[in-house]
């Protein structure tokens, strides 16, 4: 048992009327635009989680996607990627009389969950429920096929919904040399949130540190390195998720806005137009990392996260995809940095309960047409 993972009861493909199994839209999503087949399944499950678009507070979605990080995290090392993490895929945990949580005791939990950073003496109580396997791979066997075949292209194809794709998944390909990570550093902690992080069983708090800020930092291309969607990829996609979602976030006592900022339509457009191409420019390359910025994206009650996006957006900016010494060390890192900027926030707002938002129900802010 996974904590916080979707459990499946049931599953099966359906058939067409000639009782064939159903495949999936020809999209062309292989690499230089061939066609990957796949089978449709469908897939019965216990719990149901509610949507994220029901959350009720800032603090509560920022637990959420904490613990969505602690799943994949808990996920890679039992070998399987997602591979689709969007906000449809990301839910909160089901609200039913306890039957969810009590499966969580004893289950797997070598990263932890918020709860139990907060309070090391809890069993796993995740605040999320991750769905939807359907694009998982199992990267170290994948490895081993791809070294063996050179046409082997499961882990080189796009996944993903558009909106929330990571950039280069997107293209099929490393991004240019422009994103070499130069100067990145991993996201530090301070005070309360560090002590409550470094007291978790298998924390390498400042392993990541020396990993990241203190490794090999590469001047070009490294040779022969040969695209395949990692782990990276679903932490770039779990930043669109949470940005999006905060973008668009509302006050209980919202107002419709009379103008909207052109921060804000720039970054609503881009997340909305994107499509996943090898030759149409990415527009959500274009947002600006700064504070300044991601102020005026918000909504102005929640301003005080802008540090936070920021910070998130300067560590999935650059391509991950350059650094593979890092990538085989510690290829949670950039779960890493989100988790720490999450949990400095979560601390923050726990300490000092009226920074917390209280969202609208059921409502986001007016958006560009």
């Amino acid at each position: 048992m996974l904590p916080g993972l979707m459990h499946a009861n049931h599953y099966g493909h359906p058939l067409d009327t000639s009782d064939n199994t159903l495949t999936t839209t020809n999209f062309r999503n292989g690499p230089n635009g061939t066609r990957i087949d796949r089978s449709k399944m469908r897939v019965v499950t216990r719990d149901l989680g509610d949507s994220l678009s029901k959350t009720p507070t800032l603090l509560e979605f920022l637990k959420i996607m904490y613990d969505a990080c602690v799943v994949q995290r808990n996920l890679h090392r039992k070998g399987i990627l997602h591979r689709n993490v969007s906000d449809g895929n990301i839910m909160m945990a089901p609200k039913d009389n306890g039957r969810y949580y009590e499966d969580c005791v004893g289950g797997y939990n070598t990263v932890k969950y918020v709860n139990q950073v907060l309070n090391p003496n809890q069993s796993p109580k995740p605040a999320c429920l991750v769905i939807d396997l359907g694009h998982s791979a199992d990267p170290d066997y994948l490895a081993v096929v791809s070294a063996e075949n050179k046409n082997s292209e499961i882990l080189a194809e796009r996944t993903g919904t558009p909106k929330f794709i990571s950039r280069s998944v997107s293209k099929g390909k490393l991004l240019d040399d422009f994103y070499i990570p130069h100067r990145v550093k991993m996201p530090k902690l301070d005070e309360q949130s560090h002590k409550l992080y470094i007291a978790c069983p298998e924390s390498k708090y400042e392993a990541y540190n020396n990993a990241v800020d203190e490794g090999g930092q590469p001047s070009s291309e490294p040779a022969a390195t040969r695209f395949t969607h990692q782990l990276f990829h679903d932490a770039e996609s779990t930043f669109w998720v949470i940005s999006w979602f905060l973008a668009r976030s509302a006050p209980k006592d919202y107002e419709k806005e009379n103008k909207l900022n052109a921060k804000f339509e720039m970054f609503i457009k881009g997340m909305e137009s994107h499509y996943p191409s090898n030759d149409t420019p990415d527009q959500r390359a274009d947002f600006s990392t700064t504070p300044e910025t991601w102020k005026q994206i918000l909504h102005p009650s929640l301003v005080d996260v802008a540090p936070m996006l920021s910070e998130m957006h300067k560590y999935i900016l650059p391509e991950w995809g350059y650094r593979p010494e890092l990538n085989t060390e510690h290829p949670e890192h950039a779960h890493e940095a989100l988790m720490r900027l999450l949990l400095r926030e979560i601390v923050r707002i726990e300490d000092d309960k009226t920074k917390d938002v209280v969202f609208a129900p059921m409502g986001t802010r007016n958006l560009p047409e």
